[in-house]
């Protein structure tokens, strides 16, 4: 046995003694089911629309008072430079005096529920003047920003910086009220377009859904539009050797919109997980990361199939318990290196769970199930991966059911990293672990090929729980 497979054990015991001790502290709470929630404008049938954005960066970057790491490759990584500045963004979405809701873009590798929460809490009297029925927090999930999360620090320390995180907070609640200051009447269009060539995965057998959607909000008045777009690629192509703050493809995609259209734009990942940008073949990452942008940005322009919205908003956010079968997350929430809520719970290894949520929205007759974590494309739009040549040796039946067949909506819209930061989704079929280091080190399949994404999972029974949970959603709805 070598030493990292000692610490695995010692990592696994000690969050199994921690669940022993929840036990004993009592059953965890019930969490309450909530009912989906309906605002209409039946007066004039328009929406009301506002967006603000506002530059977050830290005041005291390159002073030597903080240390800053980089998120989303190689731990402890000084950040040493500025390419392009982080952004959080607001687009409140209503229908008049009955309300709406809030959709915010923060270009982050992304905010643990604990910290949306803390965040909600400071719009609470904004919530009850505008009559906001729910505020998502969206992360673009760039891998080349400050961490947000604290697991990207000199463990067993926290990567994150208190100061800065008061001023993402700050900023989010200053966005979101100005973005409702900002609102006028007008219509809310809906528009697609296939771009396969932005997408490239690794990763054998998966199932990648190119579709890029823009919602667009046409004001009355004759001022600037907002668009707020969606795609599934993971904003991570510049890799561990960089050490520049930037914002990834997503800045690049907003510039060249900006360049072409005035318009406002907000930008949300979809169903990322194991699917990263297009273009591999060019070797230069900073060059990919603009080509990707580029693409994306010109995709959106040409999208010329828009479908007018009925102003109708339905929403519903559950919270849930995510069972936490890995050790390594569960030892590092324990510590305090991230924030998060650990109940007892009575499934899963550790005996424990965090305290997750989950939103459903019908912007119009559009779906939209928000999300925590990175989803596999497969858990929202389903698999047929044979027993023959899946990682396991099994088939698709072992898998729980796909999103789009439980919303009965092959259109259903994903938001990822929304909310909350969970992790990787993976399906059953093609779930490996490593089997004396699980969550600590990649496993390989029959095949011999790693696997990473599952070290950085909630556990085995995710997608079952992200399936479950979105199952009880949809029979309140309907």
């Amino acid at each position: 046995m070598d030493i990292a497979d000692l610490a695995s054990k010692a990592v696994v015991s000690i969050a199994k003694g921690k669940g022993k001790r929840l036990a004993k502290k009592g059953k965890a709470p019930e969490l309450p089911k909530v009912q989906p929630v309906t605002v209409k404008n039946t007066a004039d049938g328009k929406f009301d629309v506002g967006f603000a954005m506002k530059e977050t960066m830290p005041d005291d970057f390159g002073t030597g008072k903080n240390k800053y790491y980089i998120a989303g490759h190689k731990m402890a990584q000084d950040m040493t430079g500025i390419h392009d500045p982080i952004t959080v963004s607001a687009m409140w979405i209503g229908v008049g005096d009955e309300g709406g809701i809030m959709m915010v873009s923060a270009d982050m590798v992304g905010l643990t529920n604990t910290e949306v929460k803390l965040v909600r809490a400071s719009l609470d009297d904004f919530s009850k003047k505008s009559n906001c029925k729910a505020i998502n927090i969206s992360c673009t999930h760039q891998h080349a920003g400050f961490d947000t999360t604290g697991y990207w620090g000199k463990l067993p320390k926290t990567g994150k910086v208190d100061r800065y995180m008061k001023i993402i907070f700050a900023n989010i609640k200053a966005v979101c009220e100005e973005a409702y200051a900002n609102r006028t009447k007008g219509d809310l269009y809906i528009g697609t377009s296939h771009v396969p060539e932005a997408q490239y995965c690794k990763r054998a057998n998966m199932t990648l859904h190119d579709t890029l959607t823009r919602i667009r909000f046409v004001p009355d008045n004759g001022s600037k539009e907002t668009w707020l777009l969606n795609y599934a690629a993971h904003p991570n192509t510049l890799g561990g050797g960089n050490t520049l703050c930037s914002a990834d493809y997503p800045y690049f995609l907003r510039q060249t919109i900006y360049t072409q259209k005035d318009v406002n734009v907000l930008y949300s990942i979809g169903a990322i997980g194991a699917v990263d940008p297009g273009f591999p073949e060019l070797e230069d990452k900073w060059q990919r990361v603009e080509k990707q942008g580029e693409t994306l940005g010109k995709a959106a322009l040409l999208i010329d199939n828009d479908e007018k919205m009925p102003a109708e908003i339905t929403v519903l956010q559950q919270p849930f318990y995510f069972h936490a079968d890995n050790s390594v997350l569960f030892f590092l929430a324990m510590l305090k290196v991230m924030s998060s809520n650990i109940a007892q719970s009575d499934k899963g290894e550790l005996g424990a769970a965090l305290v997750s949520e989950m939103t459903y929205i019908r912007l119009g007759t559009q779906q939209i199930v928000v999300l925590p974590g990175e989803a596999f494309p497969e858990i929202a739009y389903g698999c047929d991966v044979s027993a023959e040549i899946s990682a396991t040796g099994k088939g698709p039946e072992i898998n729980p059911a796909c999103l789009t067949k439980i919303a009965d909506d092959e259109n259903l819209l994903v938001f990822g990293v929304t909310n909350d930061f969970t992790g990787y989704v993976v399906e059953p079929n093609d779930f490996i672990l490593h089997k004396t280091q699980p969550y600590l080190s990649n496993g390989r399949d029959r095949f011999d090929r790693s696997h990473y994404h599952e070290t950085n999972s909630m556990g085995y029974s995710a997608a079952n729980t992200i399936s479950t949970t979105f199952a009880d959603i949809m029979s309140r709805v309907k």
